[in-house]
């Protein structure tokens, strides 16, 4: 007699951008937890409380039991910085951890791409410090901003990077470093876990942006790739504040030997009504760029996972906050089941658990398309309340046209970690449109305990 399977996805909600998601498999007597990332934004008190409880209901709903496997997808605030704030929560409660091939010790090609990596995050930490020094006109707000996803509070400091280290040490078992093309069984149940990403070829590890018939929103592209092309023109770590004036058409070395013709020169120049046409700064606006890249590459290393159900062949997709380079790699994996493709697994994805909050580049459009079961649903992890969404000229996530897509798609069966129902996916106000009757199982949104629910027959 064939054992009844289900999966249960609790998405958490973080009170601002971040990620954690508690897979719970049950088959008859059988149980597993699966943590997928455990992380927001910032580091204040108010999202270290948040955290607190969050994980301390992840403990009362497991009732004494360990989670099985804890996931830690790559090195961002929104996603690990709660193995920090909540480090002794975690502590003896964990069997083993999974971790990507880019943060094994033993790899000489990871240490590489990781030295690399801290190389530039501090840089960028040297370069958003003399900026201040300078105090010089213009929106280097995108540079703080990325910062934010560091962890970065002072030079040297990084909360990420911690809570990779902290994973490293919490679980019972040895870690596992996952690699493209692995197969793993979750212990006791018939659920199969396929490694996607990220990518072994440096190419693609590097292939952050997506081409305009890659995306759904190919604006938002382009400019990925403008800036891009412009990062070669910085180099090295600014240097001094006096060194720097040099870049300045009046520096300290001029006006010492500057003459009476000069000095109209100068005063026609600091005329307020040509303000306009200064450039002195212009190429600060490097560092914006150069946060960009670090943040791109960080999310292409996203360690991605196919859940299989095997009785019944559904899979939950987690591809974290993986881009372009990455989604393109799955392609060329070959697995070790007989016919097996990637394909196979987007065709089958019930559960979408969609890329990067739903940015422009967090998707690969070719994938989406590909996801064509009846009973997809898709689950964003994104707060539209967050401080870097509802600024001026802020983050677009969720996307427009990707969002639209993803409601069409699924039959407008979002979830939204903030709202639980995304906007036009209500099963009450959004009958007949959105399809939730078809399915064996309705959400449950809990805000008391900070979580949408959604259980997927398997």
């Amino acid at each position: 007699m064939a054992k009844d399977l289900t999966a249960n996805v609790r998405m958490y909600q973080v009170g601002e951008l971040g990620d954690c998601f508690l897979l719970t498999f049950i088959e008859d007597a059988d149980e597993v937890n699966v943590l997928i990332d455990c992380g927001s934004f910032r580091n204040s008190s108010k999202s270290q409380e948040r955290l607190s409880a969050i994980v301390k209901n992840i403990k009362s709903k497991l009732n004494g039991k360990k989670l099985d496997v804890v996931v830690g997808t790559h090195q961002h605030n929104d996603h690990v910085s709660g193995f920090v704030h909540c480090k002794e929560l975690f502590k003896n409660n964990i069997k083993q951890v999974w971790l990507s091939w880019l943060d094994d010790p033993k790899s000489a090609l990871a240490r590489r791409v990781n030295d690399d990596q801290k190389k530039l995050l501090g840089q960028l930490q040297a370069i958003h410090a003399q900026i201040a020094r300078l105090n010089v006109k213009g929106d280097y707000s995108p540079v703080k901003d990325i910062l934010g996803f560091y962890g970065v509070d002072a030079p040297g400091s990084a909360v990420p990077a911690e809570g990779i280290a902290n994973l490293k040490i919490l679980g019972d078992e040895k870690v596992d470093y996952l690699t493209p093309g692995e197969i793993k069984r979750l212990p006791g149940i018939g659920v199969n876990v396929y490694v996607l990403g990220p990518p072994r070829n440096m190419r693609l590890l590097f292939d952050k942006d997506p081409d305009k018939d890659e995306t759904y929103d190919p604006a938002l592209a382009l400019a990925n790739k403008d800036a891009e092309k412009l990062l070669s023109a910085l180099r090295a770590k600014v240097g001094s504040a006096d060194k720097q004036e040099e870049q300045f058409p009046f520096n300290k070395v001029y006006k010492k030997t500057e003459s009476k013709a000069d000095q109209e020169i100068v005063r026609v120049y600091n005329n307020h009504l040509n303000s306009w046409q200064k450039i002195d700064a212009d190429w600060l606006n490097q560092a914006n760029r150069l946060a960009l890249f670090l943040d791109s590459f960080t999310n292409n290393g996203s360690l991605a996972l196919a859940f299989e159900l095997v009785k019944s062949g559904k899979v939950l997709l987690f591809a974290a906050d993986a881009q372009v380079g990455n989604w393109l790699s799955w392609q060329d994996i070959k697995w070790p089941v007989k016919n097996m493709t990637t394909n196979d697994l987007l065709t089958n994805t019930v559960l979408y658990k969609v890329g990067h909050h739903a940015s422009h580049n967090g998707t690969l459009k070719k994938a989406l398309e590909t996801m064509k079961h009846e009973e997809l649903v898709a689950m964003i992890p994104v707060d539209k309340s967050d401080p870097n969404i509802t600024k001026k000229n802020g983050w677009k996530m969720p996307a427009k046209n990707l969002f639209q897509r993803l409601k069409e798609k699924t039959h407008f069966r979002v979830l939204t970690m903030d709202d639980g129902f995304a906007d036009g996916c209500n099963p009450v106000k959004d009958k007949p449109k959105s399809k939730w009757n078809e399915l064996p199982f309705k959400p449950k949104i809990d805000k008391k305990n900070f979580f949408v629910e959604y259980k997927i027959q398997g």
